[in-house]
C-alpha cells in the first residue's frame, strides 16, 4: 500500500450483514439537499447529526450531497439527477482529501450514490480545501469544496448517536472467575504500579479462550482510573500459552505464559471463522465513541493491528 492509501478491510463475517443508514432517513435528507445546492459552504443544522454539502462542480450527474452520522457510522449520500444511469457505482469508490486516498464502500440508492466514510478520512476532510470522489468505470471525478467542513463535521460528531454494540462474538470478561488469581499474578507489576500511582485498588476482569492444539489465550483487564489509563480508565492485556496446560484452574502455573496483546478502553471480540495458525482474529471496539474499530491478527509471535474496520458492518439492524 502506498501513497497514503488506506484500504478498509471488509469484515461482514464479524458484524453480520453490512447496511447503510435507514433508506427513509437518507431519502429525506437527499431531498433536502436539493434546495441547498446553491450554498457555498458546509452547514450542519443545530442539534442535528448531518451536514449539507455545497454544490459540486459541474460536469457530473451529482447535484448535491449530505453527510450523516448514525451510531458512529458516517454515510455520504450524493443526490443525482432523476433517472441518471451511472455505471460502476455498486462496489467501491475512492475519496481523496488532503492528498490521502481512501477506498470506501459504494452503492446506488434511490436517486443517490451512498458512500461509507471511514473514520480516518474525517480529519483530512476537515483540513483540506477540496474533496474528490472517484467512482469505478469511466465516470468523471466528483468534486466538492470543503469550505466550512471542519465546523460542520465537528458539530455532527458531537450529535452523532452512540453505537449499539452486538453481543455475538464478544469475549466476555468476568470478575467472578476461577482464573482471576492467575490474572492477578500475570499482571502483578502492572497492578502494583497502578496502586502506587493512583492510590486506588485495581478492578480486574478476565477471560480464558481455548485455542486449537491445546493452546490458550488469556485476557486480563485492569480498570479504575481515567488519569492512569486514559479516558476509558481500562487497560487489557492478552497472554498466550503455546503448550499443554492443566485443566485445573486452582493449579496456577505462570510458566509458559507470554504477553501477546495490549490495548486500552475497548470491547474485545473474536472474528468468527478467521484465524492465523489457529489463533483467532480479534476485533477491538472503543468504549468511547469517535474512534475506529481495529482488526488484530496473529503475526507468529503476538497480535498486531492489521487495519481499521468500517463501523457499518454491524449486527442489530432493523
Amino acid at each position: 500500500m502506498s501513497g497514503g492509501e488506506i484500504d478498509e478491510p471488509n469484515r461482514r463475517s464479524f458484524w453480520g450483514l453490512g447496511a447503510f443508514l435507514l433508506p427513509s432517513m437518507l431519502t429525506a435528507l437527499i431531498i433536502a439537499a436539493e434546495p441547498a445546492a446553491a450554498q457555498t459552504v458546509w452547514t450542519a443544522p443545530e442539534g442535528q447529526s448531518y451536514a449539507m454539502l455545497p454544490a459540486p462542480q459541474n460536469g457530473t450527474p451529482v447535484t448535491g450531497g449530505v453527510m450523516l452520522c448514525d451510531q458512529q457510522v458516517w454515510t455520504l449520500s450524493l443526490a443525482t439527477e432523476p433517472g441518471a444511469e451511472i455505471a460502476g457505482v455498486d462496489g467501491t469508490a475512492t475519496l481523496i482529501a488532503l492528498g490521502r486516498r481512501f477506498t470506501v464502500q459504494s452503492s446506488r440508492g434511490n436517486s443517490s450514490i451512498d458512500l461509507i466514510v471511514p473514520y480516518d478520512a474525517l480529519e483530512p476532510m476537515k483540513a483540506s480545501s477540496r474533496l474528490q470522489i472517484e467512482l469505478s468505470g469511466d465516470n468523471a471525478p466528483i468534486r466538492f469544496s470543503l469550505t466550512g467542513s471542519r465546523r460542520a463535521i465537528t458539530a455532527v460528531e458531537q450529535n452523532c448517536s452512540a453505537r449499539q454494540l452486538p453481543t455475538e462474538n464478544l469475549i466476555e470478561l468476568e470478575a467472578a472467575s476461577v482464573y482471576l488469581e492467575l490474572g492477578r499474578r500475570l499482571r502483578a507489576e502492572d497492578i502494583r504500579d497502578f496502586i502506587i500511582s493512583t492510590n486506588q485498588l485495581a478492578e480486574l476482569e478476565v477471560a480464558m479462550l481455548e485455542v486449537e492444539g491445546n493452546r490458550r489465550l488469556f485476557f486480563v483487564e485492569i480498570c479504575g482510573s481515567s488519569w492512569y489509563y486514559g479516558v476509558s480508565g481500562c487497560n487489557i492485556a492478552g497472554f498466550a500459552r503455546f503448550s499443554d496446560i492443566s485443566s485445573d484452574p486452582s493449579e496456577i502455573d505462570l510458566e509458559g505464559w507470554e504477553p501477546v496483546f495490549e490495548s486500552e478502553g475497548v470491547h474485545l471480540y473474536r472474528e468468527p471463522g478467521k484465524a492465523n495458525d489457529g489463533w483467532p482474529n480479534l476485533v477491538t471496539v472503543p468504549l468511547k465513541p469517535g474512534f475506529p474499530d481495529k482488526l488484530w491478527t496473529w503475526t507468529g509471535q503476538r497480535y498486531a493491528v492489521e487495519g481499521t474496520i468500517q463501523a457499518e458492518l454491524r449486527t442489530g439492524q432493523d
